[in-house]
């Protein structure tokens, strides 16, 4: 835990949130600025600001839990889908890798992930793989 951590702090309960789930590992609340309804975020007790900073085991018992929330979100709110993103490495927000559940319904006026941001590359896009695959190596 991080003292200076806003979702260590929830988890802790010093700070009140709406908890959704919990176990051992995870803790699950809604967002208190909620894209849609039921827009719930996933986080690992433990902190850390990326997937970097977790085991295999920490992230499985994440992806766990964002499974399991999903599965609810999809029968209490009868939604088309639900938008999964992680916040990796945050810099404006939150420093404690979290992952969004945002539930989703034909014309809600939102858009797919890729509209979030619009920094399309300037290199081709075969070199750019070239390269990630390089350092993967």
């Amino acid at each position: 835990m991080d003292d200076k951590c806003v979702f260590c702090k929830i988890i802790k309960s010093e700070i009140p949130s709406h908890k959704v789930y919990e176990d051992g590992n995870t803790f699950a609340f809604l967002e208190i600025k909620p894209s849609a309804p039921g827009h719930l975020m996933v986080v690992h007790k433990r902190h850390g600001e990326s997937v970097i900073d977790y085991s295999k085991k920490e992230l499985g018992e994440i992806m766990t839990t964002v499974r399991k929330t999903s599965i609810s979100l999809e029968k209490v709110l009868s939604c088309d889908s639900i938008t999964i993103g992680i916040n990796h490495l945050e810099k404006k927000g939150i420093r404690h890798l979290h992952i969004h559940l945002i539930p989703r319904w034909a014309n809600d006026g939102g858009g797919i992930m890729q509209t979030i941001v619009n920094n399309p590359p300037k290199e081709k896009i075969g070199d750019l793989a070239q390269k990630i695959r390089k350092e993967l190596m």
